[in-house]
């Protein structure tokens, strides 16, 4: 057992969450600070919260090294890139956003109920719980945006 009663498996994937988390908090800020819509500002904004909160959480409980998770890799690198353009999420991007919000929630839920550790399992169901408010929450004003309601695909 390593740090706070992790194995080194669950440090690795904390460690990927953790990137994960900060690699979308960066990607939304930048989003928030571009967006000429103030609900979408607000939206994005408050994932960027949630993402430094979990990112800050998720360091203290003992994550270690670089992700080994390839589903939280793809997803990191997919804020990554998106963050770096330095472009404001157009329409595409924003329908793509939603169906990655939906891949990410997916692997958190996953994550959540395969952990063996209760710390770890709690921590991981409070980001799912907090991330699938934001993602419906978001999803709900991307269906009235205009251009944007009939490519929305969700999944429950």
């Amino acid at each position: 057992m390593a740090h706070g009663g992790l194995t080194l498996p669950e440090q690795q994937i904390l460690a990927a969450v953790s990137a994960t988390c900060e690699a979308a908090r960066h990607f939304y800020q930048h989003a928030a600070q571009h967006s000429g819509d103030s609900n979408l500002r607000y939206h994005f904004t408050a994932l960027a919260t949630l993402h430094h909160h979990a990112s800050q959480q998720l360091a203290a409980s003992g994550g270690i090294a670089v992700p080994q998770h390839k589903q939280l890799a793809a997803i990191q690198q997919w804020y990554l890139q998106q963050a770096a353009t330095h472009h404001l999420p157009q329409p595409a991007k924003l329908t793509e956003l939603s169906g990655l919000l939906q891949q990410q929630l997916a692997v958190m839920k996953q994550l959540s109920k395969t952990a063996k550790q209760q710390q770890m399992k709690a921590t991981l169901a409070h980001l799912s719980a907090a991330l699938q408010m934001a993602t419906d929450s978001l999803f709900a004003l991307l269906q009235v945006l205009p251009g944007h309601g009939q490519k929305i695909q969700t999944k429950n």
